[in-house]
């Protein structure tokens, strides 16, 4: 015979859970919108719109800021 023990979540358990899901969907959204501008960094491309390399920048830094991940500051496109 075998014994099944039930667990239970903490809050701690559950805000991380939640955490990492808010963490997975930042991280998605930012690099789709990195993949939108790959376009332009290949060497026969078109020229890239000013400020495009600030902005692909601050994709790249979105883990960084102090609401990551659930109040995220999002770059605006300069094109």
């Amino acid at each position: 015979m075998s014994i099944k023990w039930d667990t239970v979540k903490t809050k701690a358990d559950l805000q991380a859970e939640k955490d990492e899901q808010a963490s997975l969907a930042v991280r998605n959204k930012r690099d789709k919108l990195i993949a939108e501008t790959d376009f332009y960094m290949l060497p026969d491309a078109p020229s890239a719109p000013a400020g495009l390399a600030e902005y692909r920048q601050a994709l790249r830094d979105i883990t960084e800021q102090a609401g990551f991940p659930h109040e995220v500051q999002w770059p605006v496109h300069p094109g």
